[in-house]
């Protein structure tokens, strides 16, 4: 008689083990999984900071650097700004300029930088820079006396002018921005006629043909700043705004209506000036806030000869920034605040206070000094 044999199964032991280990494993895999995702986070995000730290850098190294390129004699710093986009005064602004920047004064002043300390988000700093961008303006031409007329003014040539440039006119404190009219070619004429989309014969009150008239004291002088289509100059404001994007604002529209955003995760911008306080302008002896006394923005715009003084007194700004990662950790990778500018001393430096539940991401403090080679005259 064949006997059958049965198949046998796990036993109840067997089975816990099997269990056990399958959990031990599972436990495992799982912890090295989260520790490589944590790293690659960490990684991820280390990329990401020093991206915006590089590239936030160099946009406004670059700014400030190229700061008051083509603004020629010092006459011109600190002058109110006139100009009219379609027959439509422009600056000084008849509205509040879009926000961010929606607390900067409507007057827009010629300076190679003016700081707004505490007009951004969050009380950050804004920038106002104002930077030509054409070769001839390096060489203002003066006006001839009494020679403008409406939709013109007499220089002794008008070599390597051409339409669609954009020329500021100066005098006596007043500054008219002018554009060259379409078709014109610059030569050995004398007469320089305006025409397009920012010429105006009269704006906010001011008339060309007072430039270089016999009631107006000293000489009126024109310089090229750029053109309309090619080597556009920059008069514009750059802050933070709510989304914690770095953004600039063109005040003369030749790039848009709206602030452009230029670098994300930047929660933070502080400014300092670099001053020569003997007046000789030839190094940085000081660093100054842009709250001290004479160098506030209201201060430094006000159009007075003190003005002129102290802007031309500031060769150089030191920047601090704070950029944050958007990629969030398991743990804490940050510590509760950061500091900008500390080794100036209590008085100079800025405590940034990391907001609350923002601590596992990751942030970053940068600073740099850079010289503003536009400045002395």
């Amino acid at each position: 008689m064949t006997r059958r044999s049965h198949p046998h199964g796990f036993t109840l032991p067997e089975l816990m083990v099997s269990l056990a280990i399958g959990l031990v494993l599972v436990l495992v895999i799982s912890t090295m999984v989260a520790r490589q995702e944590d790293i690659r986070r960490g990684v991820s995000s280390s990329n990401e900071l020093s991206n915006n730290v590089a590239y936030s850098s160099f946009l406004l190294d670059r700014e400030l650097r190229n700061a008051g390129a083509g603004l020629v004699g010092s006459t011109n710093w600190g002058c109110p700004l006139v100009a009219s986009l379609n027959n439509t005064q422009l600056l000084p602004s008849l509205q509040a300029f879009p926000a961010p920047f929606d607390s900067i004064s409507q007057t827009y002043v010629i300076a190679p930088v003016v700081v707004f300390a505490g007009a951004g988000a969050n009380g950050s700093d804004v920038l106002m820079l104002s930077t030509g961008n054409s070769g001839l303006s390096e060489a203002a031409q003066a006006v001839a006396p009494q020679s403008a007329t409406a939709g013109q003014v007499q220089l002794s040539n008008t070599l390597g002018m051409r339409g669609g440039d954009l020329v500021l006119l100066t005098q006596a404190g007043r500054c008219m921005l002018q554009q060259v009219s379409t078709g014109f070619a610059g030569g050995t004429s004398p007469t320089l006629t305006f025409g397009g989309t920012y010429a105006a014969d009269t704006i906010a009150g001011v008339a060309l043909t007072s430039f270089a008239d016999s009631n107006t004291s000293g000489t009126a002088f024109v310089s090229v700043l750029g053109n309309v289509t090619g080597n556009r100059p920059r008069f514009h404001l750059i802050g933070l705004n709510t989304n914690n994007e770095l953004v600039s604002y063109d005040l003369l529209r030749l790039a848009g209506t709206t602030p452009l955003a230029l670098v994300e995760g930047v929660v933070d911008l502080r400014v300092l000036y670099g001053v020569d306080s003997t007046g000789a302008r030839s190094a940085v002896d000081t660093w100054v806030l842009p709250t001290a006394a004479g160098y506030t923005a209201a201060a430094l715009t006000n159009g007075t000869s003190t003005a002129q003084t102290a802007l031309g007194n500031i060769l150089a700004v030191r920047v601090g920034l704070i950029i944050r990662s958007d990629q969030q950790s398991r743990d804490d990778v940050t510590a509760g605040s950061l500091t900008l500018f500390g080794d100036l001393g209590d008085t100079l430096s800025h405590i940034y206070t990391v907001p609350t539940g923002t601590t596992n991401q990751r942030y970053r403090a940068v600073e740099f000094t850079v010289p503003l080679r536009n400045s002395r005259f």
